[in-house]
């Protein structure tokens, strides 16, 4: 008869990292006491131990804390793609980061992640908290709205732990986890005046632009080097009666391009901004592994995101911090530099 391994404890953690207990009970859950290399240390260990703290127990020394009655967990956290479908959420490298980065972080807590899609499977709010109630669910990750600036999508918030991703702006307002657009238009910029840009222009999009409270724009003014003229350096490819890029870029004559993301490319992909490319004056505010521009530029880590928005929604799911918070909880995560060659199979198109 065939008998399990041992399960893996803290106490094993804590023998192999040489600390005391409590700093992996501490470390586990990122707890501010603890140094961030420490915590990264300790989680890299427990992951290679194959350690999986049981959710029931975790709920229950919850509770325990806070003299609460016990509650069941589901051991589940909802992933809900309120605007993507199952192809789009497994072909866009964004998507897979949010997905790797709150599966990666639900293991270590003991729970698993599990994925909706409202949109593609006609769920309304009201079907969809029925579902997390009947299964138990507490613990419900948002994803980043991708259609306009507002999502029109409500549950039945004061039974769930909720926590928003990205800056869409829901019914109500929840704990949220998004990408510093700010810093990162600024990293940006940085990076352009060391390249040597004195005239540096932006290609935005105002819809984004608003569901960020106006940061990318922000930002760019305020860092321009000609800070007087800097709204006249921003481009707004879906701004009504925009003029076309091309004569905007011949009238403005900027010595660099910094393009809020990836698509932004195919709504100004001219003479002038091939120009611009060919001299590797073109970066991106949101650098893709896969782009075939290989532009530089900054990496959102949405997989960190994901990971911190799970924390927090199952600290909240054992706390039983249910429904809309009083005072909603919001964190910024910096993004990573990436360098990228010169592009391929763009550069050397004619420019006539």
């Amino acid at each position: 008869m065939s008998t399990l391994p041992p399960r893996c404890t803290i106490k094993d953690i804590a023998a192999k990292a040489g600390v005391a207990v409590s700093t992996v009970s501490y470390a586990l859950r990122n707890h501010p006491s603890i140094p961030r290399a420490t915590c990264m240390r300790i989680q890299e260990i427990a992951t290679r131990m194959g350690y999986h703290p049981d959710p029931q127990i975790s709920a229950l020394m919850a509770h325990i804390g806070r003299g609460r009655p016990v509650s069941s967990s589901s051991g589940l956290v909802a992933l809900v793609w309120v605007h993507g479908t199952r192809e789009t959420t497994r072909r866009e490298h964004f998507f897979r980061q949010v997905l790797a980065g709150a599966s990666e972080r639900a293991a270590l807590r003991g729970y698993r992640v599990e994925e909706f899609w409202p949109a593609e499977d006609g769920l309304s709010g009201r079907r969809l908290s029925g579902i997390f109630s009947a299964r138990g669910i507490r613990s419900v990750l948002l994803a980043p709205g991708i259609a306009g600036v507002n999502v029109d999508y409500a549950l039945d918030w004061k039974e769930l732990a909720c926590v928003v991703l990205g800056y869409a702006r829901w019914p109500v307002e929840l704990d949220r986890v998004a990408h510093d657009h700010f810093h990162g238009f600024c990293e940006c910029l940085r990076r352009m005046a060391l390249a040597g840009a004195r005239r540096p222009a932006a290609v935005i999009s105002r819809e984004v632009n608003l569901r960020a409270d106006h940061a990318l724009e922000a930002a760019f003014i305020t860092h321009h080097p000609d800070e007087r003229r800097a709204r006249e350096f921003v481009h707004a490819v879906d701004a009504p009666r925009a003029p076309g890029f091309a004569s905007w870029c011949r009238r403005m004559k900027p010595d660099g391009l910094l393009l809020l993301n990836r698509p932004m490319w195919e709504r100004i992909d001219s003479p002038e901004a091939r120009r611009l490319l060919k001299a590797g004056r073109v970066w991106n505010a949101e650098w893709q592994p896969d782009d075939p521009l290989r532009l530089p530029g900054v990496l959102q880590r949405y997989d960190l995101a994901a990971r911190a928005a799970v924390e927090m929604a199952i600290g909240l799911e054992q706390s039983r911090g249910y429904g809309v918070p009083g005072h909603p909880q919001w964190l910024q995560l910096r993004g990573d530099w990436r360098e990228h060659g010169p592009a391929e199979g763009h550069a050397a198109r004619d420019e006539d």
